[in-house]
């Protein structure tokens, strides 16, 4: 485990974590961001340890789901592709043989 340093609402904390130091600092800096846009207050808080590591952990957890919900959403759009490609293609010569048979009925 090792320690990194973040400033939340110009407060140093020192965190100890397995995760990526820039990581660390992405969530911090997306907590911060989310509290600036419910108020218009410059905030200098001291945060009580506990409450920061608990809304740190409450921020990765949305993150994660997040990137997980966005590479599902790819992955499952790409799969609509593909079946939209099969169904054209399976319905393409039946709607070519329809049209031919219509065709000799005109005459």
């Amino acid at each position: 485990m090792k320690s990194v340093n973040i400033n939340v609402f110009n407060n140093d904390y020192i965190i100890k974590t397995d995760a990526e130091e820039d990581y660390v600092k992405e969530i911090a800096a997306f907590l911060e961001e989310k509290v600036k846009e419910v108020t218009n207050e410059d905030l200098t808080l001291a945060i009580p340890r506990p409450f920061l590591l608990a809304t740190l952990k409450i921020t990765d957890d949305f993150l994660r789901m997040k990137n997980e919900f966005e590479e599902y959403k790819g992955r499952a759009e790409e799969k609509s592709r593909e079946l939209v490609e099969l169904l054209d293609k399976s319905i393409a010569p039946q709607i070519s043989n329809s049209n031919m048979e219509f065709d000799e009925n005109r005459e």
